[in-house]
């Protein structure tokens, strides 16, 4: 027997008791396994609290052996890439290099994202 699909009253109902928040300042997260494990430097990372807490990350995973102590690559942010994110958004220098960072030095994506928060 399948799970029926919500009605828009029940949809909309639960939506009521979600809250969701953006987790700020995340520099990595990491997921675990036996042998080896998944690095996410600078992440978005959202939590949703619905009865338990649910977390999303968004960002581009480095797998790596476990235990194995490698550092995780940092984005290079450029003075002309922060000048050009500030240009198109009228942010300041630090909420521009955050947003590259966040981004993994997507240029289009930290604009974006700064324009969406305004």
């Amino acid at each position: 027997m399948g799970r029926r699909p919500l009605s828009p009253r029940e949809l909309k109902k639960l939506r009521g008791k979600m809250k969701t928040e953006e987790l700020q300042e995340v520099e990595e997260v990491i997921i675990r396994f036996s042998d080896h494990e998944i690095v996410i430097p600078s992440p978005q990372v959202n939590k949703i609290v619905l009865g338990e807490e649910i977390y999303q990350v968004v960002g581009q995973g480095i797998e790596r052996p476990r235990g194995e102590e490698t550092t995780v690559p940092r984005i290079k942010v450029t003075d002309e890439d922060v000048k050009l994110v500030m240009s198109q958004t009228g942010a300041t220098e630090e909420e521009a290099k955050r947003a590259i960072e966040e981004e993994n030095g997507d240029l289009a994506g930290a604009i974006l994202r700064l324009k969406t928060k305004k």
